[in-house]
């Protein structure tokens, strides 16, 4: 546990920015989104594209990460101006900037590898879209309501903390050894137990949602959370890389970080519609 001081460390610091920009308003939450968005296309793309023979690699990641976020920069801008609420412009802008991007590359003759066209793609599906799709649920019917990012949050760190130390202590079967060497089923079943009895401590002060609901919510958080953990490892371990990058202490990059957060959105995005009150 040599890395566990800086991994705590960096935590907190996440979570007090985190915390508050949930917490004051919609336009600081949805500043939050664009650079965890941003940072984890950016990783994302780098790995992705990795090899492709095309020219200026890190303008491409940048242009891609900067295009990923199209969607969720658009909605807070259309939220300030004519807060209607309707995802709809910014997913056609979102497509049209994405053809713009294509023309790009073909006036300045870098048509280039289609592994950096897939990961700009990519990156906007696997990342872009979940950003906007969390913005758009906290700030669902023109209210915003700072619990529902804010509880899907404590769910997650519910399942990563306790799946991380019962995992490290009585850990010893792989969970799915040919993607990842570390995650164990004692730990996946240790972070499921503790997201879900998360889940009904919610339930006591907080009544959007039934205590049934709660337990459900925190059964599908733990799971498919964990998916995303292995799904990310899994796209380490397709190029051979440790970390997706070195810009969080004892986490390694952005999306080593969110993995997690960034792939449960969808589905806690849809439970969160059909059923907080």
């Amino acid at each position: 546990m040599s890395d566990l001081p800086a991994r705590v460390a960096t935590a907190l610091v996440l979570g007090v920015c985190i915390i508050g920009g949930m917490f004051y308003s919609w336009w600081t939450l949805g500043f939050v989104l664009l650079i965890i968005g941003f940072f984890s296309s950016y990783e994302y793309i780098r790995l992705a594209a990795f090899g492709a023979e095309i020219s200026h690699p890190n303008r491409l990641a940048i242009v891609g990460s900067c295009c990923a976020i199209v969607p969720l920069l658009i909605f807070l801008i259309q939220s300030a101006i004519a807060p209607s609420i309707d995802l709809a412009p910014g997913l056609i802008i979102t497509l049209i900037s994405i053809t713009m991007l294509l023309a790009y590359h073909l006036i300045k003759n870098e048509i280039g590898d289609w592994r950096s066209y897939q990961a700009t793609a990519m990156a906007l599906v696997y990342i872009g879209l979940p950003m906007l799709l969390m913005q758009w649920i906290a700030q669902y019917n023109g209210t915003y309501e700072w619990l529902k990012p804010m509880t899907l949050l404590i769910l997650i760190w519910c399942n990563d903390v306790m799946a991380y130390f019962t995992g490290r202590l009585l850990g010893k079967r792989l969970l799915y050894p040919i993607i990842s060497p570390k995650k164990t089923l004692e730990g996946f079943i240790g972070g499921l137990i503790m997201t879900v009895t998360g889940g009904l401590i919610l339930s006591i002060f907080i009544h959007h949602l039934t205590p049934v609901q709660w337990v459900i919510y925190g059964f599908i958080v733990s799971v498919v959370s964990t998916i995303g953990d292995l799904f990310e490892s899994m796209i380490k371990r397709r190029y051979g890389v440790k970390d997706s990058g070195q810009s969080l202490p004892g986490h390694g990059g952005f999306l080593d970080r969110f993995d997690a957060f960034i792939f449960v959105i969808p589905i806690a995005s849809l439970f969160l519609y059909l059923c907080w009150k």
